[in-house]
């Protein structure tokens, strides 16, 4: 199978207060092949953030089709619809979403830990992906003991600690100034090519955008493909 994820005519509202709903998405078709890097770019309420937590079973009230690796995620009960999204789909925010009880190292082996119940092995994996990302010796340090590209760092880190097939990033250089942002999205757009991981990003920074296999625009409550 070709397509990872393959969406038709997907439908999102909220209800509002006078009994009215707003709608967000409108009949929506979108597909994402293996090893592809996609961006979404669209201005702040289009609809990109919400679109990105449906893709990552974090919201479920929505209408239409959804395919995850050929099996309707409509179908999927919840408990293995959570060990799937452990496994398969690493979610990187803005926001970090560190514990700021934990150490670096705890940060990143808990979804492993989550999923395989090993602590040796949990160990092993977030020490691999703590040197990859230059955070050796930062290992027991708490988060906020950490600059803000350091913590977006430990966050990618714990993203890929259980190798998941497909990446979803929303705005993960938005809290960083520009350089920083540079330095750690090239890095880690490098990682993705070079694991032929799938990688999609909402971004409102188009340098990072045209960087994508392919680019996508939310208007109109739909997903608008570049072609050009």
């Amino acid at each position: 199978m070709n397509n990872i994820i393959q969406i038709e005519n997907l439908n999102k509202s909220f209800n509002l207060l006078d009994s009215k709903s707003l709608t967000i998405i409108n009949n929506l078709s979108f597909s994402v092949k293996k090893n592809c890097i996609i961006s979404i770019i669209g201005p702040s309420g289009s609809g990109k953030s919400t679109f990105l937590n449906i893709l990552g079973f974090l919201d479920s009230n929505y209408s239409g089709n959804f395919l995850f690796q050929g099996e309707d995620v409509k179908n999927i009960n919840s408990g293995k619809l959570n060990k799937l999204r452990g496994k398969s789909i690493g979610f990187i925010h803005q926001f970090f979403h560190l514990i700021p009880e934990l150490t670096v190292l705890e940060n990143v082996m808990l979804p492993s830990l989550i999923i395989n119940n090993n602590i040796k092995d949990s160990q092993s994996e977030a020490l691999k992906f703590l040197n990859i990302f230059g955070l050796e010796d930062r290992l027991n340090f708490k988060p906020k003991k950490l600059s803000g590209g350091e913590q977006q760092r430990v966050a990618i880190s714990r993203a890929l600690i259980n190798n998941p097939e497909i990446i979803l990033a929303d705005e993960m250089t938005g809290n960083l100034d520009e350089e920083t942002a540079d330095q750690i999205f090239r890095f880690f757009l490098n990682y993705i090519i070079k694991n032929k991981k799938s990688f999609i990003f909402v971004t409102h920074n188009k340098k990072f955008s045209i960087m994508a296999n392919e680019q996508y625009y939310f208007k109109d409550k739909k997903l608008i493909k570049n072609e050009t």
